[in-house]
């Protein structure tokens, strides 16, 4: 469940929103095809955290026998998963800061999100944040869920969407951004790691099972998404808080709950799994 908690961030979130606000239900066979490729990626990476016992740097920096190679290409992944992380967790904490003002006001709402997150990591313990996480995903899955379900969706505009391919050139940046937060190169590293210390090798399959299902989960939150912005008319919509806002003239004020919720739980499970993708590349 940790990648399914790393699966769905508030960038997810954001460009889900844009693509089915700006373009119906026309760009769910992205999804469908970034699935698949994410279940292939990341039940590789598992399978070679498994049987190696190592995290994905650790065998760069073994197999790389060039010594200036092997320091290029870790100086990349350090800089892209490390620093980037870092700054990709600023996001995290936003985005659940956005989702909680769809609730409350809380001061320095951003600081506590931090801290728990922070005491989360700290506590060192697998199972604590396994537990903290499969709960917020399963708060997450159920809010964008129930949101879409609300939308009413067009169940033949939507299987049309999913399995007939569609996009002209002006369609390609935002192909490309669904593309690039479905398919999360940290997720490799993360994955690679927590399965090499949760599985043995003659666990593969049940691994490949959890794999799947842990990326269906996180790719029917963002078909959820797609779809439940596709049924917002406005054309204003640029952020999972203007499809909020947006919802709750045509459904009522629950739609309007619970894609704050999904938001916010998608920003705090985010908040806890990027630092910890980085701190296992560092590790590493």
């Amino acid at each position: 469940m940790l990648i399914a908690a790393a699966f769905i961030g508030p960038g997810t979130v954001t460009v889900c929103t844009l693509a089915g606000a700006n373009h119906g239900y026309k760009l769910l066979w992205v999804m469908l095809i970034s699935i698949a490729a994410t279940i292939f990626l990341q039940e590789i990476a598992s399978r070679i955290g498994i049987v190696s016992r190592q995290g994905l740097t650790s065998l760069l920096r073994r197999e790389m026998r060039i010594p200036w190679v092997r320091f290029l290409l870790l100086g990349l992944v350090y800089s892209a998963i490390v620093i980037g992380n870092a700054a990709y967790e600023a996001g995290n904490i936003s985005g659940a800061v956005l989702g909680l003002n769809g609730v409350t006001t809380i001061p320095y709402a951003g600081f506590a999100i931090g801290l728990i997150a922070a005491a989360l990591l700290w506590s060192g313990s697998h199972q604590t944040i396994q537990k903290a996480l499969t709960g917020l995903v399963i708060l997450m899955s159920f809010s964008f869920v129930v949101t879409a379900i609300l939308t009413q969706p067009d169940i033949k505009e939507l299987f049309s969407g999913m399995l007939i391919p569609s996009f002209d050139s002006n369609d390609l940046l935002i192909v490309m951004a669904l593309i690039g937060t479905t398919i999360v190169p940290y997720n490799l590293f993360l994955h690679a790691s927590l399965a090499n210390n949760q599985w043995e090798v003659s666990e593969l399959k049940a691994a490949r099972k959890d794999t799947i299902r842990s990326i269906v989960i996180g790719g029917v939150v963002s078909i959820a998404i797609i779809i439940a912005a596709a049924g917002v008319s406005s054309g204003n919509i640029q952020n999972a808080a203007d499809l909020a806002k947006g919802l709750e003239p045509l459904y009522g004020s629950l739609a309007k709950y619970l894609i704050a919720i999904g938001l916010f739980a998608a920003g705090i499970t985010s908040a806890v799994t990027a630092p910890l993708a980085a701190a296992y590349v560092a590790q590493g």
